[in-house]
């Protein structure tokens, strides 16, 4: 299947949910619970302001902050794993069970440490987001090709020309996988983080509405960075296809 056949079917399956979902709530015929979507579209063009100028980009400075970090803690835990056995059984369960603890458990744990402070938030999509990294990169790391590793040792290449030019490079796919999962568990992780507490943020946007019963405006921020983890993903993909264009 062509990739233009695959984009016009990816449409078409969301075109499929939004109807589908006009559907139930006209069934339902209760905003409160179920506003339409065109609810949904209306209540973000109204707001347009307040959610696009004050708590989007906080969202995003977070998400932003929590992709770097993240990215630096998966390589630093990735490479140190592979550097030694040792060290990987006896890392590899820590970070496992780093993952089994619940957001909504740990998150008002570091409220009580870090205050509604943006650390208290980056640190949340950092815990979300730094196992998959870390994985992703051990595995592709370990995935190198032992026949291509013994002929740069055949010609001589060190330890540090082996990372550089092969292992690190086999890696890169499944970094770029990492990134795709990362990116739309960042934004999860930064609404949860706001949810709880913070001066602006979809989250504490989403969470407001709530409380006053305004379903459309619950739902709003949701479709807002759904939207945008669809854009990133799409970029993403763009450039890992440049990139690593001789897989094609």
């Amino acid at each position: 299947m062509s990739a233009a056949k695959k984009r016009l079917w990816g449409a078409l399956f969301i075109v499929i949910l939004i109807v589908l979902w006009q559907v139930i709530a006209m069934a339902v015929n209760k905003s409160y619970m179920l506003p339409q979507p065109i609810d949904v579209l209306a209540h973000i063009w109204e707001n347009r302001v307040e959610i696009f100028t004050v708590h989007l980009p906080a969202t995003m400075q977070v998400v932003g902050l929590g992709l770097l970090f993240s990215v630096i803690a998966g390589f630093v835990f990735a490479l140190l794993m592979d550097c030694d056995a040792r060290i990987e059984k006896a890392v590899y369960p820590l970070l496992t069970a780093s993952q089994t603890i619940p957001t909504m458990c740990i998150a008002p744990v570091l409220v009580l440490w870090l205050g509604y402070s943006v650390q208290m938030r980056v640190f949340v999509v950092v815990l979300v987001n730094f196992f998959s990294v870390a994985v992703n990169v051990f595995d592709g790391l370990k995935s190198t090709n032992q026949g291509m590793t013994e002929l740069m040792e055949t010609y001589g290449a060190d330890r540090w020309q082996r990372f550089f030019l092969l292992r690190l490079p086999t890696a890169m796919p499944d970094f770029f996988t990492a990134l795709k999962i990362a990116v739309p568990w960042s934004m999860v992780g930064a609404a949860v983080a706001e949810w709880l507490g913070a001066p602006a943020g979809l989250g504490m946007y989403s969470r407001n509405c709530m409380t006053e019963l305004d379903a459309a405006g619950l739902l709003a921020p949701l479709i807002v960075l759904t939207v945008i983890a669809l854009i990133l993903n799409g970029v993403l993909s763009v450039i890992e296809k440049k990139v690593f264009s001789w897989k094609a």
